[in-house]
């Protein structure tokens, strides 16, 4: 069992420098959690902080309703993975894993019961006589992560593991860490940058900038309910677009047109959220943020039943990538680069313009000042 909880947490480096804070956020038994965020926002720091390898500023660490700001590493019964393996070079597979087991001078018997059950669940039986230098870098992983599971603690936590690993390994070896979660039915607490890896492996996604948290949900609410423009640009592959839209109230509907020179080309509001930002936004500049999968040719937009909503969106392809099952465009837009998911059977050449419909019912609209999401549902 493993409830942590963090109450106003903060690490001070200097007078004016906070790796962390005032950072709260309760973390339940089972749970998957991952800290993601861009370098240097202050998710590995949070991670040392709970192992103990950092020493709290200000605030409280609760580990199972005991506070434990001042216990040693060793006496939080925390197993950590790190980056680079942090394996004996001098020591076989077999021994890298039992050495915590060693030092707890457990008998012989039940040490190589343990770390046999280990290989087993890790796929790696073969490979107990080897050394560190014999194997791949999955290998490794799969080793350094057997020598942290075979203690069995109350929580694993994870310091960007996979991030040594090239793309295909990385895709396989976060199915390996989904299956050994639910056969282990314990609690990770996992650091990434990349925010892939967050939305494919975390029960529960906590996004950082500055060393502050921007929103803490499942992955699923974030990429759908995003509470400002960071989470949003953030967490989505290729990222949120960002068009500056002035509000213009026209009769019953609320307009955004798009801010610049040129021809008038407008999207309009939907939702019980039009008239609010109608009436409060009226004449002012805001920030439309639509992924690149909510938007559409004409076809697939008149079937869907929103063609309507876009008025005279025409762009310029700039670039385009065919990745068999989807082609993504790419169209530069207020001295940006947007991108635009579409069918690959859709033929449009570098230079050609393209029209272009936005589905509004999974647009967003942010402030142009503090950048919240006017859309944001806080019911969710």
């Amino acid at each position: 069992m493993a409830e942590i909880a963090l109450r106003n947490v903060c690490k001070q480096f200097d007078a004016t420098h906070y790796g962390v804070k005032d950072f709260n956020l309760d973390i339940h038994d089972h749970e998957f959690v991952v800290f993601v965020g861009p370098s240097g926002c202050g998710k590995s720091t949070t991670l040392r902080l709970i192992a103990g390898l950092e020493e709290i500023t200000d605030g409280e660490l609760w580990i199972d309703g005991n506070l434990c700001n001042y216990l040693e590493p060793g006496e939080r019964d925390m197993s950590m993975v790190f980056q680079h393996y942090a394996l004996y070079p001098n020591m076989t597979v077999y021994g890298n894993i039992a050495y915590a087991l060693k030092v707890r001078k457990l008998p012989k018997q039940e040490i190589d019961r343990k770390v046999r059950e280990v290989a087993d669940i890790l796929e790696i039986g073969q490979l107990l006589d080897r050394k560190p230098v014999a194997l791949s870098g999955g290998q490794k992983q799969r080793v350094a992560i057997g020598a942290a599971i075979v203690r069995q603690p109350k929580a694993f936590l994870m310091d960007e593991p996979l991030s040594n690993l090239d793309a295909k390994l990385r895709g396989q070896m976060r199915v390996e860490l989904q299956k050994l979660h639910k056969q282990l039915n314990t609690t990770i607490i996992y650091v990434t940058h990349d925010q892939t890896e967050a939305m494919t492996l975390g029960t529960k996604i906590v996004v950082m900038k500055d060393g502050l948290i921007q929103q803490v949900d499942t992955p699923q609410q974030i990429y759908d309910n995003p509470i400002n423009k960071f989470v949003a640009g953030f967490v989505g592959s290729p990222s949120m677009n960002f068009i500056e839209c002035d509000v213009s109230v026209e009769r019953d509907r609320t307009a955004l047109i798009f801010a610049g020179t040129g021809p008038i080309r407008k999207v309009y509001l939907t939702g019980q959220h039009a008239r609010h930002i109608g009436e409060k936004y009226d004449g002012r500049r805001v920030i439309l943020g639509i992924r690149p999968e909510d938007i559409y040719e004409e076809a697939d937009a008149l079937e869907g039943g929103f063609a309507e909503n876009s008025v005279d969106v025409e762009e310029t392809v700039v670039t385009r990538e065919m990745l068999g099952s989807e082609g993504i465009l790419y169209f530069d837009e207020q001295q940006a680069t947007c991108a635009v998911r579409l069918k690959p059977t859709n033929q449009t050449q570098v230079g050609e313009k393209l029209r272009l419909y936005f589905d509004m019912d999974r647009a967003h609209v942010f402030d142009m000042e503090t950048e919240e999401n006017l859309l944001y549902r806080k019911e969710w």
